[in-house]
């Protein structure tokens, strides 16, 4: 998995409107490659459907704006931060041919996401004629089969989506992104409106999905179990920065900033004996005021002097584990110190 689909460098993203601007996405930079799952999780309004939006280039416009940063899809920056009109409309052309095809998303809600006055099979069948030079017949045959391999069958192509359960709706919206086998799919919690046992199999069957056609997967989700579940990366979003990246193994054997560590104390273990689950205190800090230091000061335990001066940079505490915190830079300096000694 070393040829990376999509990488997101230094991505920096506000919506401008009437009141203010609110700083939604701040430096946020990780990579995708073939078959490889990234989870991003974080409370709501850290900046993680921002994210999402921006790579698929759907960010509301005008509030919207890529301030500055690149998102490379197979090498080829596909965000376009200038304001010219000219220049936007030419990187919407570009969009369109990408999106559906070369790059797919899922969205939250499966009724909002599908057209109610077209029957599904049409709605799959679109995506198929749009991207592929094929005839409507042969497009109907494959959108069928889109719709056996996601377990729906294909006699139900006529159907509407409100003939549909809640699980099976978002069955027909992971069809559609599926349809063209795009080669990187963006799932914004697709499971949350879904009871628990209809969950596990929606991530069940887009796990297998994604290893039949080594798609990359971008996954955004609340739930840490769905991460340990399915995903080879995690990434933690605070404030719309990325406070702490690894693999599944380094995020939950070694949870380093404090943030993260917050998140994974206030779940309910069957290893402990607690009365109550511990909760983080305060609130995240508001998009259109945010501090010039440590955006976490206020509701961190392990905060110390440098926290109020300085925003702190990521930390490598270990290869492929990236940490966002004044108190990782001791221990990484120190081990690069002695790094040098050994090598002498």
């Amino acid at each position: 998995m070393s040829d990376k689909v999509l990488e997101v460098k230094n991505l920096i993203v506000h919506y401008e409107t009437e009141d203010g601007v609110a700083e939604a996405v701040n430096d946020v930079s990780f990579s995708l490659s073939a078959g490889e799952t990234l989870g991003l999780v974080g409370e709501t309004g850290a900046g993680k459907t921002t994210i999402a939006l921006t790579i698929m280039g759907l960010l509301p416009k005008p509030a919207g704006q890529v301030i500055s940063g690149e998102v490379l899809l197979n090498g080829k920056n596909i965000v376009e931060s200038s304001r010219s009109r000219f220049k936007q409309r030419a990187n919407e052309r570009m969009m369109r041919k990408l999106r559906g095809d070369d790059i797919s998303m899922i969205f939250q809600d499966p009724m909002s996401a599908l057209n109610p006055v077209t029957p599904v099979g049409e709605q799959i069948a679109e995506v198929l004629r749009l991207h592929n030079k094929i005839s409507k017949a042969e497009a109907v045959l494959r959108a069928t089969e889109m719709m056996e391999l996601v377990g729906i069958p294909g006699e139900r192509y006529k159907n509407y989506p409100h003939e549909f359960s809640g699980g099976m709706k978002q069955r027909i919206v992971i069809a559609i992104a599926l349809a063209c086998n795009p080669r990187v799919l963006i799932a914004d919690e697709p499971t949350t409106a879904l009871d628990v046992t209809i969950q596990a199999q929606v991530l069940q069957l887009m796990n297998g999905l994604k290893q039949k056609f080594n798609t990359a997967l971008l996954m955004i989700t609340h739930d840490l179990g769905v991460v340990a579940d399915i995903c080879d990366k995690c990434g933690v979003i605070y404030a719309g920065q990325m406070v702490e990246l690894g693999s599944v193994e380094h995020i939950f054997n070694n949870p380093s900033h404090p943030y993260t560590k917050a998140l994974f104390n206030a779940l309910p273990s069957l290893d402990k004996d607690v009365e109550r689950l511990e909760s983080i205190q305060g609130l995240m800090s508001d998009p259109m005021n945010l501090p010039p230091d440590c955006t976490f000061r206020e509701r961190c335990a392990e905060k110390c002097e440098k926290c109020v001066n300085t925003d702190p940079p990521l930390f490598e505490t270990e290869p492929g584990h990236y940490v966002r915190c004044h108190r990782i830079a001791p221990a990484v300096e120190a081990e690069a110190s002695n790094a040098k000694e050994a090598a002498k």
